[in-house]
């Protein structure tokens, strides 16, 4: 498996296109004498839930959508430079929602503090996440791993795969790879702990409709809206925002008891699968406050 030229002469006319509508908008912007645009960050470890977090914050009066998705790897396995990330987010429209899947890096920080993004991550058990993210590369024919995951002969040795990663070299010959889902996530953890983002976690936001509490998803919106220093009278905040008043066929994370559910992974992990993923993330979880200790 190789990345092909056609992937990479595909990547290099999408960043011509973002490259000039970010500096068409940065050079009428100055003509007009437009101040600074401002946009809202909805970032999320992949596979974690960004779809629920995008539904909260285009339901917020004012913000608007953006259909494009800023990541720093592309579906064919290329990682992404910097000027992609900045001439793509600076592509966006004043106060629109830029979704992504961007780790947490002092280049990448930066790059947002050029368009005044106020920044939110949405995290999720990473049991869960490994789940998910072994039935995506198996149903996704654009992702790299695609293939890889296909020639595998049982759900369970991809479910292994998303857990302990993929070297480089297997199998040989190969130029593809994956790291475990404990190192991976490490890029991402800073946003965990950034002063200047809002981190939540997919369970506490999931509300009733994905097996969650109602009352903890309300409280967490109302975070969100003080984030983004946005006043609504408590009373609308709990009618506009509760998990049922959603339209539920935008994301399967709010179908209850479905994929997307909380805690799916304990009718799918084998005593295996507990086995490695202690290994490579079992301190995270506990770090993260979804096990009380290594021993679950």
């Amino acid at each position: 498996m190789s990345y092909q030229l056609k992937d990479i002469s595909r990547l290099h006319g999408r960043d011509f296109v973002f490259a000039t509508r970010y500096w068409k908008d940065r050079l009428f912007n100055q003509l007009k004498g437009s101040p600074p645009k401002s946009l809202i960050l909805c970032n999320s470890y992949p596979k974690s839930g960004t779809h629920l977090l995008y539904q909260i914050l285009y339901s917020i009066p004012g913000l608007q959508k953006w259909d494009d998705i800023v990541s720093v790897q592309a579906l064919c396995g290329v990682m992404n430079t910097a000027d992609h990330i900045r001439w793509k987010v600076g592509s966006a429209p004043d106060l629109s929602i830029v979704r992504s899947h961007l780790m947490y890096c002092d280049e990448i920080v930066e790059i947002l503090k050029e368009f005044n993004c106020k920044p939110l991550f949405i995290y999720r058990d990473l049991r869960d996440v490994a789940v998910s993210h072994a039935r995506w590369v198996t149903k996704e024919e654009r992702i790299f791993l695609h293939d890889l995951y296909l020639e595998q002969a049982s759900f369970d040795e991809q479910l292994m795969s998303s857990i302990k990663g993929v070297p480089v070299g297997s199998p040989f010959g190969s130029n593809v790879s994956q790291p475990d889902i404990g190192s991976d996530f490490l890029r991402w953890n800073g946003w965990v702990e950034d002063s200047g983002t809002l981190a939540v976690k997919f369970e506490d936001l999931v509300g009733e409709r994905g097996g969650g509490s109602e009352a903890k998803r309300i409280d967490i919106v109302q975070q969100i809206l003080d984030h983004l220093s946005i006043s609504m009278p408590a009373d609308q905040v709990t009618e506009k925002f509760a998990s049922y008043t959603l339209n539920p066929s935008e994301s399967h994370t709010f179908k209850k008891g479905g994929k997307g559910s909380i805690g799916g992974w304990q009718n799918l992990f084998k005593e295996e699968h507990k086995v490695e993923f202690k290994k490579v993330a079992g301190d995270l979880l506990v770090k993260l406050d979804y096990e009380e200790n290594s021993n679950w």
